[in-house]
Protein backbone atom coordinates (compact mmCIF):
# COMPACT_ATOMS: atom_id res chain seq x y z
CA UNK A 1 0.00 0.00 0.00
CA UNK A 2 1.57 3.76 -0.93
CA UNK A 3 1.08 6.19 1.84
CA UNK A 4 -0.61 9.31 0.11
CA UNK A 5 1.19 12.50 1.96
CA UNK A 6 -1.75 14.42 3.30
CA UNK A 7 -1.33 18.47 2.56
CA UNK A 8 0.11 20.47 5.32
CA UNK A 9 -2.65 23.02 6.25
CA UNK A 10 -1.65 26.07 8.20
CA UNK A 11 -4.68 28.20 9.82
CA UNK A 12 -3.83 31.23 11.32
CA UNK A 13 -5.75 32.71 13.71
CA UNK A 14 -5.20 36.19 15.13
CA UNK A 15 -6.36 37.16 19.25
CA UNK A 16 -5.30 40.23 21.46
CA UNK A 17 -1.89 37.97 22.27
CA UNK A 18 -0.23 37.98 18.86
CA UNK A 19 -0.74 34.86 16.01
CA UNK A 20 -1.89 31.37 16.34
CA UNK A 21 -0.32 28.75 13.18
CA UNK A 22 -2.36 25.56 13.76
CA UNK A 23 -0.82 23.35 11.90
CA UNK A 24 -2.63 19.64 10.38
CA UNK A 25 -0.95 17.31 8.38
CA UNK A 26 2.32 16.41 7.13
CA UNK A 27 5.25 19.12 7.64
CA UNK A 28 7.90 18.13 5.76
CA UNK A 29 10.26 18.53 2.53
CA UNK A 30 7.39 19.07 0.51
CA UNK A 31 5.48 21.50 2.51
CA UNK A 32 8.52 23.02 4.95
CA UNK A 33 8.36 26.09 2.69
CA UNK A 34 4.52 27.25 3.65
CA UNK A 35 5.51 27.66 6.96
CA UNK A 36 8.76 29.87 6.39
CA UNK A 37 6.51 31.66 4.35
CA UNK A 38 3.60 31.88 7.39
CA UNK A 39 6.28 32.93 9.98
CA UNK A 40 8.30 35.16 7.60
CA UNK A 41 5.10 37.40 6.58
CA UNK A 42 3.76 37.84 10.18
CA UNK A 43 7.11 39.06 11.14
CA UNK A 44 7.90 41.70 8.17
CA UNK A 45 3.93 42.67 9.06
CA UNK A 46 4.77 43.63 13.13
CA UNK A 47 3.79 39.94 14.88
CA UNK A 48 4.88 40.11 18.33
CA UNK A 49 4.19 36.50 19.19
CA UNK A 50 3.38 33.89 17.38
CA UNK A 51 2.42 30.25 18.62
CA UNK A 52 3.05 27.14 16.95
CA UNK A 53 -0.26 24.59 17.39
CA UNK A 54 1.00 21.18 16.26
CA UNK A 55 -1.43 18.75 17.78
CA UNK A 56 -3.27 17.92 14.58
CA UNK A 57 0.20 16.92 12.24
CA UNK A 58 0.48 13.65 11.56
CA UNK A 59 4.36 13.89 10.63
CA UNK A 60 7.34 15.84 10.97
CA UNK A 61 10.55 15.08 9.73
CA UNK A 62 13.79 16.77 10.20
CA UNK A 63 13.14 19.56 7.65
CA UNK A 64 10.21 20.04 9.22
CA UNK A 65 12.48 20.59 12.70
CA UNK A 66 14.65 22.89 10.76
CA UNK A 67 11.67 25.01 9.54
CA UNK A 68 10.71 25.55 13.14
CA UNK A 69 14.35 26.35 14.06
CA UNK A 70 14.82 28.93 11.25
CA UNK A 71 11.40 30.59 12.62
CA UNK A 72 12.53 30.90 15.72
CA UNK A 73 15.81 32.64 14.46
CA UNK A 74 13.46 34.65 12.21
CA UNK A 75 11.70 35.75 15.14
CA UNK A 76 14.25 36.65 17.03
CA UNK A 77 15.71 38.85 14.84
CA UNK A 78 12.48 40.92 14.41
CA UNK A 79 11.81 41.06 17.74
CA UNK A 80 8.87 38.30 17.79
CA UNK A 81 8.32 35.50 20.68
CA UNK A 82 8.15 32.30 18.96
CA UNK A 83 6.57 29.65 21.11
CA UNK A 84 5.13 26.01 20.71
CA UNK A 85 2.03 25.25 22.15
CA UNK A 86 0.16 21.52 21.56
CA UNK A 87 2.36 18.75 20.16
CA UNK A 88 1.00 15.32 18.39
CA UNK A 89 2.60 12.31 19.67
CA UNK A 90 5.16 12.11 16.70
CA UNK A 91 6.55 15.53 16.67
CA UNK A 92 6.65 15.55 20.50
CA UNK A 93 8.77 12.35 20.03
CA UNK A 94 10.48 14.11 17.24
CA UNK A 95 11.64 17.10 19.51
CA UNK A 96 12.69 14.43 22.20
CA UNK A 97 15.04 12.12 20.10
CA UNK A 98 16.39 15.32 18.29
CA UNK A 99 17.01 17.60 21.37
CA UNK A 100 15.65 20.58 19.48
CA UNK A 101 12.88 20.47 22.03
CA UNK A 102 15.81 22.28 24.88
CA UNK A 103 16.12 25.15 22.09
CA UNK A 104 12.09 26.22 21.75
CA UNK A 105 10.00 28.20 23.98
CA UNK A 106 6.92 26.48 25.17
CA UNK A 107 3.81 28.33 25.64
CA UNK A 108 3.14 26.55 28.92
CA UNK A 109 6.40 27.07 30.27
CA UNK A 110 6.26 31.04 29.11
CA UNK A 111 2.95 31.84 30.78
Amino acid sequence: MIHEPETLRIRTETSPDGHVLRLSGELDLASAGELDTAIAELCTDGARRICLEMADLSFMDSTGLRSVLVGQELCEVNGCALLIGELSSQVRRLFEVSGVGEKLTFRDAAA
